[in-house]
């Protein structure tokens, strides 16, 4: 009789132990999307120099992609992404590929969601070149500040661009406004 108790009590630990130490793989396969971004870390990196690697690299970890990153370049005041399928990551090509891809044309409103971001928080960045496989867009600071002035009339500019609380009160009154500017690109910036 005791050691069937015993027996029992191993039975259910082990389970217990198992089922608690399992991981999900579905959860390691997200991909971080436009309605999954947090704005209030976003925030935090107002004011970031193009030549800042790792507070770049932490703004472009946030936003829309960030876990397919294969390589960032800041050379020249330019933010070049280069996303895509990496043999070592934990998501698989096919993850990656249904992420970026409508059909076989690339997404781009993650592109211009990415850039309207990197405009409001990389103040000095001339440029932004998002690239995945053969798929490029490029689009220049003054083009979306363009987009977002002719949108905006409290859009910051001159040295209220680098102040974080302005930066930080605008993006809190426009969050919906700019994701919509997003996904309507072709409206907005082209």
């Amino acid at each position: 009789m005791i050691f069937n108790k015993l027996f029992c009590m191993l039975i259910l630990t082990l389970m217990v132990l198992l089922t608690g130490c399992a991981t999900n793989p579905e959860k390691e396969a997200d991909i971080t999307s436009i309605e999954d971004v947090s704005v209030n870390t976003l925030k935090e990196n107002s004011g970031t120099y193009v030549g800042d690697n790792s507070k770049v690299q932490a703004i472009l970890q946030e936003l829309p992609g960030g876990e397919t990153i294969k390589e960032i370049d800041l050379s020249g005041e330019m933010v070049k992404v280069t996303y895509g399928y990496e043999k070592k990551g934990k998501l698989s090509e096919s993850d990656v590929n249904e992420y970026w891809f409508d059909g076989s044309n690339v997404n781009r409103k993650n592109f211009y969601y990415n850039a309207i971001y990197l405009t409001l928080l990389v103040p000095n960045a001339k440029e932004f070149h998002f690239t995945v496989d053969e798929s490029m867009v490029s689009v220049s600071r003054d083009k979306m500040v363009a987009g977002l002035s002719k949108e905006f009339s409290d859009f910051p500019k001159g040295d209220d661009i680098w102040d974080k609380k302005t930066v930080s009160t605008f993006i809190e009154e426009h969050e919906g406004k700019l994701t919509e500017m997003a996904t309507k690109y072709q409206t907005f910036f082209e």
